[in-house]
């Protein structure tokens, strides 16, 4: 009886049906799971922690979620009537642009600051670009910071014994600008400039100003989702969120609130119509244990339930 079963079970797979049945159950029924997704962090996202350390940590978590579900971009916002926490949003913008550089060029970069102290506990990304080989592979990707720019050729550190020296072709470089090179040849070395790869290498940084400014700029062509405890229950509402992504080409973006206000309160500060602006603000988690929940713990429950209902349809 077992020896007939696992006969079966073979011919199955040689069939494909088996193949099938897991593409279904992890890739959806498209076949892919390709989503292009951004997030809006207010500019006080750190006005909660009281030291340099704890700020690290919490950007440190940010970037390590941001970085495990490919976020294409992280953009911050003001979330006040008033230009409010400058400081901590230059802090925050440092935090995730620090972790975000290839180690290898780091200490060219960002030299020794005072708001990086702490730097040296956090988790490494280990995203694309952080995890190449000592020994260049053809075809592989990497980021390069601009040393020198003379006579149509730029001298590039990119993580290797020294800087190489590349062609500017039709590419503009700026000296200390980071770019990007692809290894043509290994023998001889030979790097040449490209453009930001489509394959996902990490997360962008930007600021979007005033949230309605940027939400009017993206209206129809995203799906916005706001997250808060007092929103519709995501779980009675996937299937509309399926729909609103489906769209918009799977294009999402994801607005969180302060640390001491949500997306309701916030919208009421700015005399903001939710209903103009977003496709639905939810509450992504269930009779929650916890009085509120961090911005850095929202972020990976936020992110878990989108690639669901993105890989599911």
């Amino acid at each position: 009886m077992r020896k007939r079963w696992r006969r079966k079970r073979k011919e199955e797979w040689k069939e494909g049906q088996c193949e099938n049945l897991l593409k279904l159950l992890f890739l959806g029924k498209g076949g892919e799971a390709y989503i292009d997704l951004e997030i809006l962090l207010p500019y006080c996202t750190l006005e909660n922690e009281p030291d340099l350390l704890r700020e690290t940590l919490k950007s440190n978590m940010i970037a390590r979620y941001s970085s495990i579900f490919k976020v294409s971009k992280i953009l911050l916002y003001n979330s006040r009537k008033m230009l409010e926490c400058k400081e901590q949003k230059e802090r925050l913008t440092l935090y995730l642009t620090f972790f975000r550089t290839p180690p290898y060029l780091r200490k060219k970069i960002f030299g020794k600051r005072k708001e990086l102290r702490y730097s040296g506990i956090a988790y490494p990304l280990q995203t694309p670009t952080h995890t190449l080989k000592s020994k260049p592979q053809i075809g592989e990707i990497r980021e390069g910071l601009v040393l020198r720019v003379k006579h149509g050729k730029a001298l590039v550190e990119v993580g290797l014994k020294a800087p190489i020296s590349v062609n500017l072709d039709s590419f503009e470089a700026i000296e200390g600008k980071t770019v990007f090179l692809k290894v043509s040849s290994v023998s001889p070395l030979k790097l040449e400039l490209t453009n930001r790869p489509k394959d996902w290498i990490g997360y962008e940084i930007e600021d979007a100003g005033r949230l309605e400014s940027y939400l009017r700029r993206i209206k129809g062509e995203r799906t916005v989702i706001g997250t808060s405890r007092k929103g519709e229950p995501v779980w009675e509402n996937w299937k509309k969120i399926e729909e609103s992504m489906k769209k918009t080409d799977r294009k999402v973006t994801i607005v969180f609130g302060e640390p001491y206000r949500g997306i309701y309160e916030i919208a009421k500060d700015l005399s903001i119509n939710t209903d103009d602006f977003f496709d639905g603000i939810y509450n992504f988690v269930k009779d929650q244990g916890t009085k509120t929940i961090r911005t850095e713990e929202a972020i990976p429950i936020v992110l878990s339930v989108i690639h669901f209902i993105n890989v599911h349809s």
